[in-house]
């Protein structure tokens, strides 16, 4: 489905994402790091009949070696008769960013971003497998590089933009928390009586800084990653993305992602 919206500024919203964040059930010494050479940002809606096939083919692609899975569900087709449990305005805004990006008047659902580049049908397996190939993130070590490791009761973050062109938007350093795999019986709207699986729904998203040249450590309290009553499990990614001078998003760089176990 499409709707058309007004464009909204990759950083109008910062000040609303770093909300006060509390008590996780997330267990810290089963955390698991992985290197990531494909970022899928899946814009989606429980409330949207399109998006079923678009969900399972990302829980598809989240099984695959090197992929970060996301879904950002919108809320703009809450008022068709069902509000989407996992949809959030910060998640709309970060689609409209996109938008901008793209330079498109209307934003819809399902709609997968492939590593920052460039945005398909969220159900088209074909173009989307087109776009990893070539669009890759590098393996191992290079620069630009993310990391996130758990030290104690610390998530520990590192990042490398290595060095920046003069006069050159500084990228930015993204955490995006996300769940585990939830299934919901939806009850009205274009989707009413089904049962859906929603793989990594996004929780939450804020920006931890802007790189400068010069390697990145941040350190962050394991605990604060969930708001206090939500579920367990889950778990967060780090992506380092490149931004216009206005502040809009551009490709990324770089990404890592961890799971989190139960307790």
């Amino acid at each position: 489905m499409t709707v058309p919206r007004p464009f909204g500024r990759f950083f109008a919203i910062i000040a609303v994402l770093v909300s006060s964040l509390t008590v996780s059930g997330a267990k810290a010494g089963d955390a698991r790091a992985e290197p990531v050479t494909q970022v899928l940002e899946l814009f989606t809606s429980q409330g949207c009949s399109s998006c079923p096939p678009a969900d399972r083919l990302l829980t598809k692609l989240a099984k695959e070696p090197g992929v970060l899975a996301l879904a950002y569900h919108v809320d703009y087709w809450d008022y068709i008769g069902w509000r989407d449990i996992f949809g959030s305005p910060e998640n709309t805004e970060r689609q409209r960013a996109y938008a901008q990006a793209f330079a498109t008047t209307t934003i819809y659902t399902p709609q997968m971003i492939v590593n920052g580049r460039e945005g398909v049908v969220g159900s088209h397996e074909t173009k989307i497998r087109k776009l990893m190939r070539a669009t890759a993130l590098p393996r191992g070590g290079s620069i630009p590089k993310v990391a996130v490791s758990v030290e104690g009761d610390r998530l520990h973050i590192t990042a490398d933009a290595g060095d920046l062109a003069p006069n050159s938007p500084a990228p930015v350093l993204m955490l995006v928390t996300f769940g585990a795999e939830a299934t919901t019986t939806i009850e009205r709207g274009e989707n009413g009586g089904r049962t859906i699986v929603n793989t990594r729904p996004v929780r939450g998203w804020r920006i931890l800084g802007m790189a400068s040249g010069e390697p990145m450590d941040i350190d962050l309290p394991f605990a604060s990653l969930l708001k206090r009553g939500e579920p367990s499990g889950g778990g967060c990614a780090v992506i380092l993305q490149s931004v216009t001078a206005d502040g809009i998003p551009g490709p990324i760089l770089a990404a890592a992602q961890m799971e989190f176990a139960d307790p």
